[in-house]
Order: C-alpha cells, then sequence, then structure tokens
C-alpha cells in the first residue's frame, strides 16, 4: 500500500528538482539564490554581504527572499530581524527556515542547499501523504500527484516561499485525523509554526473534538498552537499582531473586489491578456471551492476533515487584504490548505461518482500560476536550440 505513494513522491521531487536545476542554469546564469526572489534594494546584513546574491532589480522581489534572511538567521542574533520590515509577523512562520538552519548545522555556506532540500522535502510528504488519503479510499495513488501542480507546491518550488509546509501538512492531517493518535497532534503543531492560516484547521478539528465528546483529543489539539503562542511573543516583544489588517467583516469582501478590480500588468500584448483570463479562471477555482464547501454543509457532512474545511472556508469569507487578492501567487498558495481540504472532503464523499470533479478548484488556479512559468520554460527550450525563429519573438 506504500511503495506506490512513495514512488510517486521520489518522482515528483525528481521532476521539480529537474526544473530547478534546469531554470536555474539557463534563466539564471547557475546561480541558485535567484529562487529566493530578491530585489535589488533589500538590505542585507553585513554576514550575508560577501554572498553572490542574485538580484531583481526593478521589483519587489517576493516573499522568499525574507525566509532566505530568517534561514542565516533563525535565532535573531545577526542582524536579519532589523533588516526585516514587519520582521514579527515574518518570523513567527519560523518552521522552515529553521529547519533549514538546523539541516545545515547552523553552517551559512550549507543553508542554501538545506533551504532547497527542505522545500523539496515537503513536497515529498505533501504527494506521499495526498497519495496514502486516495488510497485509503480505494482511489488509486496516482491522486497524489494532484499535490505536485497545487499552488503552493509550484509557488514554493519557483520562489523557495514556504507554503508548500503547509499544504502537505494539511495533506497529512487528512491522513491521520480519522484515526485521533499521536502525529495529528505533531502535525498540527508544525503547522501552525508554519503560518498563521493553520489556525482555522486547528479550530475545526478542536470544534469537532469537543462535539464528538472526545475532550483529550480536543485539548490536545488545542494545545497544538502553544508552541506557536510562545514563539510569537517571543519574537514580537509584547507587540499586537498585524495579522488583524489582513481581515475584513464583510463576508468575501476582498474576493469581489478582486473580480470588479482586475490586477493590471504591464506586459503588453498577449501576455496581459492571458493573464487577465487566467485570473479570471483562478478566482473562479476559488469560487467553485467555495460552493462546494457550501455544498458540503447543506448536505451536513461532518468528519475531521469537513469540519477543518468549514473553518477554512470561514477564513476565506474574512480575508480581505489587496496584498492577498492582488495576484494569483499570493491568493493561489495561501488558500491551498482550503482548496486542498475541499477535494479530500469531496474525493471522500465521491469515490463512486466524478472524483475529479473535487480537484478542478486547485488545477483551475494552478493553470493560472503555470502562466508565470512560460518566460522560464521558453528559455529552457530556446537553449536546447529547438524552434529558434520562433522563440526570440516569444521571449520579447
Amino acid at each position: 500500500m506504500h511503495r506506490k505513494p512513495l514512488i510517486l513522491a521520489l518522482a515528483a521531487v525528481a521532476v521539480w528538482f529537474s526544473w530547478q536545476a534546469l531554470t536555474v542554469r539557463v534563466n539564471y546564469g547557475g546561480n541558485w539564490t535567484a529562487l529566493f526572489c530578491t530585489r535589488g534594494g533589500l538590505p542585507v546584513p553585513q554576514f550575508l554581504k560577501s554572498e553572490n546574491l542574485y538580484r531583481f532589480h526593478g521589483t519587489e522581489g517576493y516573499d522568499g527572499q525574507i525566509f532566505h534572511l530568517i534561514a542565516h538567521d533563525p535565532w535573531m542574533t545577526k542582524g536579519s530581524y532589523q533588516a526585516i520590515s514587519g520582521a514579527a509577523f515574518r518570523y513567527q512562520r519560523i518552521l522552515v527556515p529553521a529547519l533549514a538552519w538546523t539541516l545545515a548545522l547552523g553552517d551559512d555556506r550549507r543553508v542554501h542547499a538545506a533551504y532547497f532540500a527542505v522545500i523539496l522535502g515537503f513536497l515529498f510528504l505533501g504527494v506521499y501523504w495526498t497519495a496514502r488519503f486516495a488510497a485509503s479510499l480505494g482511489l488509486a495513488p496516482a491522486w497524489g500527484l494532484i499535490f505536485a501542480v497545487t499552488p503552493a507546491a509550484i509557488a514554493s518550488i519557483d520562489r523557495m516561499v514556504a507554503d508548500v509546509a503547509l499544504a502537505a501538512l494539511t495533506a497529512g492531517f487528512a491522513l491521520y485525523a480519522a484515526k485521533g493518535r499521536w502525529p495529528v497532534f505533531v502535525i498540527l503543531a508544525c503547522a501552525a509554526l508554519t503560518r498563521e492560516t493553520a489556525l482555522p484547521i486547528i479550530g475545526g478539528y478542536t470544534l469537532f473534538l469537543m462535539a464528538q465528546k472526545r475532550w483529550r483529543g480536543a485539548l490536545l489539539a488545542a494545545a497544538s498552537v502553544l508552541p506557536m503562542i510562545a514563539w510569537y511573543f517571543h519574537v514580537s516583544h509584547g507587540r499586537s499582531s498585524t495579522v488583524i489588517r489582513y481581515v475584513g467583516w464583510i463576508p468575501l469582501a476582498g474576493f469581489f473586489e478582486r473580480i470588479v478590480h482586475p490586477a493590471v500588468y504591464e506586459l503588453g500584448g498577449w501576455h496581459n491578456t492571458a493573464g487577465q483570463v487566467f485570473d479570471y479562471l483562478a478566482l473562479a477555482g476559488v469560487g467553485l471551492a467555495l460552493i462546494f464547501t457550501v455544498r458540503f454543509a447543506v448536505r451536513r457532512e461532518w468528519s475531521e476533515l469537513a469540519a477543518a474545511l468549514y473553518g477554512c472556508f470561514a477564513a476565506v469569507l474574512v480575508l480581505k487584504s489587496r496584498d492577498v487578492w492582488e495576484d494569483a501567487y499570493a491568493f493561489g498558495r495561501v488558500l491551498t490548505p482550503f482548496m486542498l481540504l475541499a477535494m479530500l472532503v469531496g474525493i471522500a464523499h465521491q469515490t463512486r461518482r466524478r472524483p475529479w470533479l473535487a480537484a478542478l478548484p486547485l488545477l483551475m488556479v494552478s493553470a493560472r500560476l503555470t502562466l508565470n512559468l512560460t518566460g522560464q520554460f521558453l528559455g529552457i527550450v530556446h537553449s536546447l536550440g529547438l524552434s529558434a525563429a520562433l522563440l526570440p519573438a516569444l521571449l520579447k
């Protein structure tokens, strides 16, 4: 039962690592730090100034640049905390950077390789756990490969963000939650230290256990947030969290505002049109996941996974910040646990009737993210000497 999921997970890691190696060699001159997507003007602590950081000038970079600094200085002793804007908020997402630092044994020269290994490790776990979950329902383990093309997986492989870790831990939660054994509580504690968006999953699961009068499990589930709370107070120095800036109390205000006011791209030509068309496809995927969740609620679906899904649904309702909704890379990766749970609940209750429908929301959002990889793909193809006459025009 475990062999096929293992093989699938290894295959997914091999494919994505090959993609990284090719794009780094062809598009970034062999400089692996390009994957952190560091902006030209990012303040760099003294201990990192000797590194040959690949800089993207004229852009704001991406969140991977922050996780990179934290991975070199997770205990805030070298100056990374002072170099990061909103450091307390960023540092509370400590799990992936801390794992990279630990794997590197604190050696700055090894942190980069360790960080890439941690990201690929969570990709492995996500595919493996999803495949095992599908197999437990009598479905083909190949369902696990869907995890490899989730928005969180694509964004993390491309820009070294930590969202693939939370998505993988969500898949692990799905596999172990019904059993109520100790791994699920370790997974929840790790999820909370990965990103604060794990809290709706923990809250929904805790409420389910309370409703079932499984008091010991409910207490353990609630206690899984204690490491996150302790770490947050340590990094915040007593200041209040900035998470409140991301929420509003009008249901789906951020979602509908994004529909009415689409993102404007400065790419020109068909690139701009394709971006906006695929943006709406991605937003339709989120809307479809919301509809699926409402249908589960109307049908009174009630299980560990359904409760966690409802918790995520409530969080999506109040997610307002344009910073999240502006870019499909942002809302796609942030909402991956929600859409992944919607898929897993769907296949659990539709194993005999069109289970593939449950995967549509994730795949619709992922289609938009793959559009961002087009330039890298064309660069790789061009380097291989294919379509030499056509590709230069497309790359302009």
